[in-house]
């Protein structure tokens, strides 16, 4: 039904059985191959409309092009992250007493620096960029559905359950964490990647 409103083909499904939480999440490069996951207790505590709602959140990132500029986030901060890692190895093992020790050790300090600074401040963009793109979503699927219940039915569960969103795989959820339907890694402040749910429920009442 979604992919017949949207008009983006039906992409591959995949369900996280391990993942009691609420929550999902498309990837790919374009709609042509694209997957949508869901976890298990998705399917297991929403009823019909909350999971079309989930779904259509899920499609609005395939049809708005937001997989690709999920994985060109990813990739650039995965970039900056090793450079900080690279730098750290040189200086841990790397100290040698030869004749351009000094100038080595030194760009290592400097790589390692920039690394760990960029990967701070290219946290927060991706946060700001995925808040934006996760609010856009939650329009799209209300024009999709045609309805808004569905879609503040879900979110409401995910507030009122005790894992909510949490996915267990805390640390793969966090490289994923700006892909997912909600907060599966609970950041905060300037790191989340998502709206409140409070905020999200409210824009849709």
């Amino acid at each position: 039904e979604i992919a017949i409103a949207s008009g983006v083909p039906v992409p591959k499904i995949y369900v996280l059985e391990h993942e009691a939480a609420i929550n999902a999440f498309a990837a790919g490069y374009s709609p042509s191959d694209a997957v949508v996951a869901v976890t298990r207790g998705a399917l297991e505590k929403l009823n019909r409309d909350e999971l079309q709602g989930v779904i259509a959140h899920e499609f609005s990132h395939i049809l708005n092009g937001d997989m690709r500029l999920n994985i060109r986030l990813i990739g650039v901060l995965f970039g900056i992250l090793m450079l900080g890692l690279i730098g750290r190895k040189i200086l841990q093992h790397g100290s040698g007493r030869g004749k351009g020790a000094g100038a080595v050790i030194a760009a290592a300090l400097i790589a390692m620096i920039v690394g760990y600074i960029g990967l701070f401040f290219g946290r927060m963009i991706k946060a700001g960029v995925s808040r934006t793109r996760e609010s856009l979503a939650d329009a799209s699927a209300v024009q999709f559905t045609r309805q808004t219940v569905g879609l503040s039915g879900a979110l409401k569960k995910i507030g009122g359950l005790g894992e909510g969103s949490k996915l267990n795989e805390r640390g793969d959820a966090e490289e994923v964490s700006h892909m997912l339907f909600g907060d599966g890694v609970d950041f905060s402040g300037l790191f989340a990647t998502h709206p409140p749910i409070e905020k999200r429920i409210e824009a849709l009442s």
